[in-house]
């Protein structure tokens, strides 16, 4: 299975949908399933980006160059609010699961799986794609894996510390105005503020804190973690970062700094979560937070929104996305398919060492474990192989099948663990790899499997799958029966 992820992330724009896209990433690669980042982005962008494999790319004006490198895409999955529909019909064909991550029904987007996981995605009357179903609400929000499992937070007696963060520019300049409101008003608490990597009024934030101020720049989402478990309570726009103060179960006063949270900041507050709707609009701005924070001076009132804010956001909206995602993929034969890595070198081992395995395979003798990890990771390398494993929707590891490319020939070899044998699996696992392979290789003109006589097994199943009976070969001296798939 091959995931690629389209998004975007500027300064002036924000960097939440690289956020919450890093977290589908995240999510895939716990299982280890190939995804890449393409992201229309800044030099903070690649910055957030560190340790995926992503590239930065402007596809807005290289659309073609993007479209080339996403046509084998199993899933494609695509998060913008800059891309318009022209985009989003060429993106339609490139892929069987077309994925479009919406916030407020932006446009009337092709046919594909809608993703809305948002405190209101249900609300938005979506219509339903012709195959499978729309990923919306709160189950499939999406959070970083630093905050898939967190720590229980205990609610204290009194608010000692205060965490204030609009994400990566402030661009209403909101933090020195709520600072000087904090400091002016409350000098003994702690506030710990976030200054983003495009914070243009640092100079003004000086200005403002007090000697209980501690500036964070540009924390990772570790850092971001280890203080929102600090705060007794929280200040943020209504973006993204909402999400994981839920998560970690911080009393939040939220503030709509965009059009586009508007629907995010009346959703929470009409769940409880947020005991008042604020625009950054509104007059009297600061009497407005003061007000809403000295409510939530009130401990029951903080105990009452901590708990709420977990039960809706239990950190596992991204691995939710993904299963959804793998459950349809598997759906028709009961399998998906990945490419091999280095992880797998021991199920491999075992696979091959299987006695049936051995018995039918060319070289007859079992493999030691040191000459084994020397031929996989050359396999796994080799430009000219193309390694998959099978699992079922659950992980469950079905089988291998491998294709040795020489020039405009491919060999397959194919077994299954002995768990799966005999329950229907080798005919849709042959056709499937070898359906991907002539795809993804336009050079090869035909693959051949090299079948021992007595293997009966094998010889219905390349049947079974479309390959047809060619005239033997000898292997070291040895008969094998030699079936092909030619392209058409």
């Amino acid at each position: 299975m091959k995931v690629s992820i389209v998004t975007e992330g500027f300064q002036n724009t924000g960097y939440g949908h690289i956020t919450r896209c890093l977290s589908l990433y995240q999510a895939f690669n716990s299982r280890d399933i190939s995804t890449t980042l393409y992201v229309n982005g800044d030099i903070n962008s690649a910055q957030i980006l560190r340790n995926t494999y992503h590239e930065i790319i402007d596809w807005m004006n290289e659309r073609e160059l993007l479209f080339s490198k996403l046509r084998t895409s199993n899933i494609i999955i695509v998060d913008s609010y800059l891309a318009d529909k022209d985009f989003y019909e060429s993106i339609f064909p490139l892929t069987q699961y077309p994925v479009f991550i919406d916030d407020n029904r932006r446009l009337e987007y092709p046919p594909g799986i809608i993703l809305n996981g948002s405190i209101y995605g249900e609300s938005m009357n979506y219509p339903s794609p012709k195959e499978g179903a729309n990923l919306l609400g709160a189950k499939y929000i999406p959070v970083r894996n630093e905050f898939w499992d967190v720590p229980d937070k205990p609610v204290r007696v009194d608010i000692n510390s205060v965490l204030i963060t609009f994400g990566g520019q402030d661009i209403r300049n909101l933090t020195p105005r709520i600072l000087r409101s904090l400091s002016r008003n409350y000098p003994s608490l702690k506030k710990n503020v976030v200054i983003g990597s495009g914070f243009a009024n640092i100079d003004q934030i000086n200005e403002a804190k007090d000697k209980n101020t501690i500036l964070h720049y540009a924390p990772d989402a570790s850092m971001m973690l280890q203080l929102m478990l600090e705060a007794d309570a929280a200040i943020t726009a209504a973006g993204q970062t909402i999400y994981e103060l839920a998560r970690v179960g911080v009393p939040t006063i939220a503030i709509a700094v965009v059009d586009n949270q508007l629907n995010s900041l009346a959703g929470w507050f009409k769940e409880g979560f947020l005991l008042d709707n604020i625009n950054y609009l509104n007059p009297n701005l600061e009497h407005k937070i003061l007000l809403s924070f000295s409510n939530l001076k009130k401990r029951p009132v903080r105990e009452k929104l901590s708990k709420l804010g977990k039960q809706k956001v239990d950190g596992g909206g991204a691995k939710r996305v993904v299963q959804s995602l793998v459950d349809q993929i598997a759906a028709p034969f009961g399998f998906y398919l990945r490419r091999a890595n280095e992880k797998d070198a021991s199920v491999i081992l075992n696979l091959s060492n299987d006695r049936i395995v051995r018995m039918n395979s060319i070289n007859q003798n079992p493999i030691a474990w040191n000459e084994h990890v020397v031929w996989y990771n050359d396999k796994i390398r080799d430009i000219n192989t193309l390694f998959l494993l099978a699992f079922n929707k659950n992980d469950a590891f079905i089988g291998q099948v491998r294709f040795d490319i020489n020039e405009a020939i491919a060999s397959i070899n194919i077994s299954i663990d002995k768990e799966f044998r005999g329950k229907g699996f080798s005919k849709s696992l042959i056709f499937t790899a070898s359906f991907k392979l002539l795809k993804e290789y336009p050079e090869v003109s035909a693959i051949k499997a090299y079948i021992r006589p007595q293997n009966t097994p094998s010889i219905k199943a390349f049947s079974k799958a479309g390959y047809t009976l060619a005239p033997d070969e000898l292997i070291n001296n040895e008969k094998f029966l030699v079936y092909i798939m030619a392209r058409q």
